[in-house]
C-alpha cells in the first residue's frame, strides 16, 4: 500500500507540474494573437475553454497530492517538522498562485498590450519557483 501511495502522490504532483507546464506553453504560443487586436476575441475564448478544462485537471492533481500525502504522512512518514513544513509549502504554493491569478491574471481583457501579457509569465515563474522549493525540501530536507 505505501508504494501505490508514494506512487500516486508523485504522479499527481509531476502530473500537477506538466499541466503548468502545458500551459506555458499555450499561452506563449497565443501571445502574438491576443495582443493583436484582429485575432484577440476569438483566441480568448480558446484561450478561456483550455483554462477551464486546466483546472479541473490541477485541481484534481492537487487534491490528489494532498490526500496521498496526508495519508502517507498519518501512515507511514509521521507528522515530523519535514512533514508539516511540506504541507505548508502546499498550502503557501495554491495561495501565492490563487493570489496572482486574481490580482494579475483575471483583470486581463484581451487583446492586451505585450506589456501586460507578460503578467502571465511572472505567474509562471511563481508556480515554478515554488515547485522548485518543494521539490528541495523534499530531497534535502530530510
Amino acid at each position: 500500500m505505501y508504494s501505490l501511495l508514494v506512487f500516486l502522490h508523485v504522479s499527481c504532483f509531476a502530473l500537477w507540474m506538466g499541466a503548468v507546464a502545458a500551459s506555458m506553453l499555450v499561452i506563449r504560443t497565443l501571445e502574438p494573437r491576443l495582443t493583436n487586436p484582429d485575432r484577440a476575441i476569438q483566441d480568448s475564448e480558446l484561450l478561456n475553454t483550455y483554462i477551464r478544462y486546466e483546472v479541473k485537471l490541477v485541481d484534481v492533481a492537487f487534491f490528489g497530492v494532498l490526500l496521498t500525502g496526508v495519508t502517507l504522512a498519518h501512515f507511514y512518514v509521521g507528522w515530523t517538522i519535514w512533514t508539516a513544513v511540506k504541507l505548508a509549502l502546499y498550502f503557501v504554493q495554491f495561495g501565492a498562485t490563487m493570489f496572482y491569478i486574481a490580482t494579475r491574471i483575471k483583470p486581463l481583457l484581451y487583446p492586451c498590450s505585450p506589456s501586460d501579457y507578460k503578467r502571465w509569465y511572472g505567474l509562471f515563474a511563481t508556480s515554478f519557483s515554488l515547485f522548485f522549493v518543494v521539490l528541495l525540501w523534499t530531497y534535502f530536507g530530510r
